[in-house]
């Protein structure tokens, strides 16, 4: 007789549920449960459905590994090629491995398979075949890399492993097979890398799942804002309330408030080593006085009777170095009676263009690398528009689309798009499978793909097209790493079969159309089998050597 669920466990099927019939019907409950696991897991970073899926290793020789994620400066660089990866010096490095188990209990196998894959693939830079999976030797290979560069680069470090099931307690032994594969981890990275295990319980998955940001805020003062008009408010706010704004319940930063703020945090760059020192120098001026503030953004900013604002879903999106840096500061130091203040600006608009505006112009008194600006410019405003008025959405702000439960199949986030662009206007597939998340950086190859000139039925056109081989591909019979290998080239060469040449423009892609199932199959085979003689690797997938094979196979 099966064991009865918990009204926990009940209610977390329940969710997977729901989310197979937003993600794929066809996907099995373990598929399922693997995928929200990561994702609720690494929900603090935002990552979207593209980035889940791209950090995904589970399946047949998987090594014990559902999910391998690796983050630098909070940033997905799971999937990206080594060589053209630049790491920058003291950068933050995440390293997460996930294994995620539909059952109702905690198995202590994992933390065998744990035993003999992690030394194996860490230390073996030609990765076994026969024993592990091209997603988990493709993610290895990354991780080597940036192991090998932690001490001299001074990279800040952390390995997390996490163990996740619908089991409600650990059994000792379990926890101290954990504690043995611990050890074992340890000593096989590089002294300043820190390790973490972590169980995730029914009860700890539950609690993921129903964390949702908060949407309105109170903002406390020390004095009334000053209210120019009825849609901006300007006050100090003292370091200990300010500090108690940007956290979660928990203690930790609210990521949530920083979504829209274009900088990740820099770490201890010369201007936050200033304002490290200006926080802990106390004296006769005030922090305010040496500091530019904060500006704050939301749907509406309403005062209170008392010396405070509510701010509706409120982003700040400047002071970001000035939040992290207070919030150090006051998480480990008394500062109830510090009277010391933060400079607040806070301003309502859910205008997409005006909060744009305020977002670039706020953000020009040090210099911002250009990709950061990318999602904020116009013509990313008008293709999320056209695209809606079309049936199709454009996740212009990161997780929005998937925020409002809509199915990933119907999603093109910028990224994607751009990638897709750089295949098929540019025909370079190889350069759009080996940078994921560089994929807006070159600047001379975004003015190419993103202006003016474009008409937006080729973007809507190449968008439809793009989900729908990406849809294709899911549903064939090839597995997620080849799948993740072929998907550009059988974009630009569905591309290429409709117009008979190899050089397409965008005035082609508005006349391109959704190739048949059949149609997609025999140009699916092709282009698998040229991957096949040439060694079937994500190597070969990000060389240009492949790009020009298909031109000569295809005859263009």
């Amino acid at each position: 007789m099966a064991r009865q669920l918990t009204m926990t466990q009940s209610s977390i099927k329940s969710f997977i549920d729901s989310e197979r019939d937003r993600l794929d019907n066809g996907l099995s409950s373990d598929e399922i449960f693997e995928y929200v696991a990561c994702q609720q897991i690494l929900k603090p970073y935002g990552i979207d459905d593209d980035e889940t899926e791209r950090g995904l290793t589970g399946g047949g020789s998987d090594g014990g590994y559902d999910g391998i994620y690796v983050f630098l400066n909070e940033t997905l660089i799971s999937g990206e090629d080594v060589s053209n990866l630049n790491i920058p010096t003291k950068a933050e490095v995440d390293i997460h491995f996930i294994q995620a188990k539909n059952a109702s209990g905690f198995s202590e196998s994992v933390f065998d398979k744990w035993n003999s894959s992690f030394q194996n693939l860490l230390e073996n830079e030609d990765g076994d075949l026969e024993r592990y999976n091209v997603n988990v030797i493709d993610a290895f290979t990354l991780i080597r890399s940036i192991l090998t560069k932690a001490v001299v680069l001074k990279l800040r470090t952390t390995v997390s492993f996490w163990v996740v099931s619908l089991g409600e307690e650990v059994h000792p032994n379990t926890r101290k097979a954990l504690d043995d594969c611990k050890s074992r981890v340890a000593s096989s990275v590089p002294g300043n890398v820190a390790v973490n295990f972590q169980f995730v319980t029914a009860g700890d998955l539950f609690e993921l799942i129903m964390r949702q940001p908060e949407e309105t805020l109170t903002l406390t003062g020390t004095k009334e804002p000053l209210c120019p008009d009825e849609s901006s408010a300007i006050m100090t706010v003292s370091l200990h309330d300010y500090n108690s704004f940007i956290s979660t319940p928990d203690g930790q930063i609210n990521k949530t408030l920083f979504e829209a703020n274009i900088r990740d945090y820099q770490g201890r760059t010369a201007v936050n080593k200033a304002i490290e020192d200006t926080l802990e120098k106390e004296g006769d001026v005030d922090f305010w006085w040496l500091n530019n503030g904060v500006t704050i953004v939301a749907d509406s900013v309403t005062r209170d009777m008392s010396h405070s604002l509510t701010l509706s879903n409120p982003r700040i999106v400047n002071g970001l170095q000035t939040s992290n840096m207070i919030k150090r500061y006051c998480d480990s130091n008394s500062t109830e009676h510090d009277d010391r203040k933060v400079l607040v600006k806070c301003i309502a608009s859910n205008d997409q263009a005006v909060r744009a505006r305020i977002i670039a112009a706020t953000n020009k008194q040090t210099s911002i690398p250009p990709a950061y600006l990318r999602s904020l410019e116009s013509i990313h405003l008008k293709i999320e528009r056209y695209f809606l008025e079309h049936g199709l959405h454009y996740d212009r702000r990161k997780t929005s689309c998937k925020n409002k439960g809509i199915k990933p199949k119907d999603i093109i986030s910028v990224p994607f798009l751009g990638q897709c662009l750089i295949a098929t206007l540019l025909q370079q597939p190889d350069y759009a499978r080996a940078r994921p998340s560089q994929i807006l950086n070159d600047d001379e190859k975004y003015s190419l793909i993103f202006n003016e000139s474009i008409p937006l039925d080729s973007y809507l056109a190449l968008g439809f097209l793009a989900a729908s081989v990406r849809q294709w591909l899911k549903k064939s019979e090839y597995d997620r790493a080849v799948q993740n290998d072929i998907l550009f080239y059988l974009l630009l060469m569905a591309c290429v079969e409709q117009t008979g040449r190899f050089e397409i423009n965008s005035d082609d892609l508005m006349d391109i159309s959704i190739p048949s199932n059949s149609t997609m199959g025999w140009i699916a085979e092709r282009i698998h089998g040229t991957y096949v003689d040439l060694g079937a690797s994500a190597a070969i997938a990000k060389s240009r050597s492949f790009t020009q094979k298909l031109r000569e196979q295809f005859g263009h």
